[in-house]
C-alpha cells in the first residue's frame, strides 16, 4: 500500500503541490477579502478564466512538442471578429461555429506548416503571425468593433446549465477530451516521443511533421473556440480582443508542469494550474492590488514554474552523486 502510495505521488506530484497551493490562495484570498467567499463572485470569476483556459488547452500540445504558439490571443481576435460579422450576415449560428473553428484550425496549420515543414523557428514564427492575425482582426472589425445581438451566437458565453454557466462545462469537458487524446491515441503518444527527442522519434519512423501540425490547428481551434466564448460573454467583439493574454495563457501551461522544452505535461495540470491562477488573481483583484501588482505576480510565477523543475533536478543529481561518492568509500574501506 505504501509503495502504491509513493507511486502516485511520484507520478502525480506536481498535480498533487498543486491541489495544496490553490488550497493555500483559497484561504488566503479568504482572508484578504470579505467578498471572496460569495458564491456568485467565485462563479463570475470561473467564467472569466474559461477564455484563458480553452487557449491553454490548445497550447498543451503545442509545447508539448517542444514548440510554442504565441499568436493564440491573435487568432482568438480574428475568430471573435469572424463569428460576430457571420451573425450580421444572418448565418445560423450553429453553421458559424463550425466555420469559425476552421477558420481558426487554418490560421494554426499556417503557423505549423512554417514551422513544422520549413523548420522555422515557432517562436519567430508566431511572433510574426501574432502581429499579421491581429491586423486581420482589426481590418475584419474596423474601429467600431462588431456588436451581436442574436442569443444562438450568445450561448456559449451566457447560457447556464441549472446554477453551472455553459462555458465552465466546455472548459471541463474541453480538459476531459484533450486529457483521454492524450494518453489514449496515437497522437498522444506521438506527442511526447516528438517533444522528448524530435530526431529520435524521426528515426523510428513517427510522423514528426503531421503531429507538429496538428498540433498547432488544435491551437488554433481552440483559440477561435475561445472567441466564441467571449462574443457569448461580451455580445461584441473587436480586433483587440485578448490583447497580452499570452502571458497568463502560457503561465498556466507551464506551472500546469509543462515543461517548456517538450515531452512531458498533462492537461489535469493545467486545469489545476488555471484553478490556482484564478484564484490568486480573484483574491487580488478583491482586495484592490493594483493590475500592475497582479501582472508582476503572474511573471513571477512563470519564472517559478520554469526555474523549479530545474532546482529539484539539480537536487536530485546532488543527493545520487553523494549517495554514489558515499558507496565509493564504503566500498574502498572494505
Amino acid at each position: 500500500m505504501n509503495q502504491r502510495l509513493r507511486q502516485i505521488a511520484r507520478r502525480y506530484g506536481w498535480e498533487l503541490m498543486l491541489i495544496v497551493l490553490t488550497i493555500g490562495a483559497f484561504i488566503a484570498s479568504s482572508q484578504m477579502s470579505p467578498y471572496f467567499l460569495n458564491g456568485r463572485t467565485l462563479i463570475s470569476s470561473a467564467e472569466f478564466y474559461v477564455i484563458f483556459g480553452l487557449m491553454a488547452f490548445g497550447l498543451l500540445p503545442v509545447v508539448i512538442h517542444g514548440e510554442i504558439d504565441i499568436s493564440v490571443g491573435s487568432t482568438l481576435a480574428v475568430g471573435s471578429v469572424s463569428f460576430a460579422l457571420l451573425s450580421e450576415e444572418g448565418v445560423p449560428a450553429v453553421v458559424a461555429i463550425v466555420i469559425v473553428l476552421a477558420f481558426g484550425g487554418l490560421l494554426g496549420a499556417l503557423n505549423g506548416v512554417l514551422v513544422a515543414r520549413f523548420g522555422l523557428p515557432s517562436l519567430a514564427v508566431t511572433l510574426g503571425t501574432l502581429g499579421a492575425y491581429r491586423g486581420i482582426a482589426f481590418l475584419l472589425a474596423g474601429d467600431a468593433g462588431v456588436v451581436v445581438s442574436d442569443s444562438g451566437y450568445l450561448y456559449a458565453g451566457n447560457a447556464e446549465w441549472g446554477p453551472v454557466p455553459f462555458s465552465l462545462v466546455l472548459l471541463v469537458g474541453s480538459a476531459v477530451a484533450l486529457g483521454l487524446v492524450l494518453s489514449h491515441t496515437s497522437f498522444g503518444r506521438f506527442s511526447y516521443a516528438v517533444g522528448s527527442n524530435a530526431d529520435a522519434s524521426r528515426l523510428a519512423a513517427a510522423p514528426v511533421v503531421r503531429t507538429k501540425l496538428l498540433g498547432y490547428v488544435g491551437a488554433g481551434a481552440f483559440a477561435a473556440l475561445a472567441g466564441i466564448v467571449w462574443v457569448g460573454q461580451y455580445q461584441s467583439a473587436r480586433g483587440d480582443n485578448a490583447d497580452g493574454s499570452i502571458l497568463f495563457t502560457l503561465t498556466a501551461v507551464v506551472l500546469g508542469g509543462v515543461s517548456i522544452k517538450g515531452g512531458t505535461g498533462r492537461a489535469a495540470g493545467v486545469f489545476l494550474a488555471l484553478l490556482l491562477l484564478g484564484t490568486i488573481q480573484t483574491g487580488m483583484k478583491l482586495a484592490n492590488v493594483p493590475g500592475t501588482s497582479q501582472t508582476l505576480v503572474v511573471g513571477l510565477l512563470l519564472i517559478a514554474s520554469i526555474g523549479l523543475p530545474k532546482a529539484v533536478q539539480l537536487v536530485r543529481d546532488a543527493m545520487a552523486a553523494r549517495r554514489t561518492a558515499g558507496s565509493a568509500t564504503v566500498g574502498s574501506a572494505a
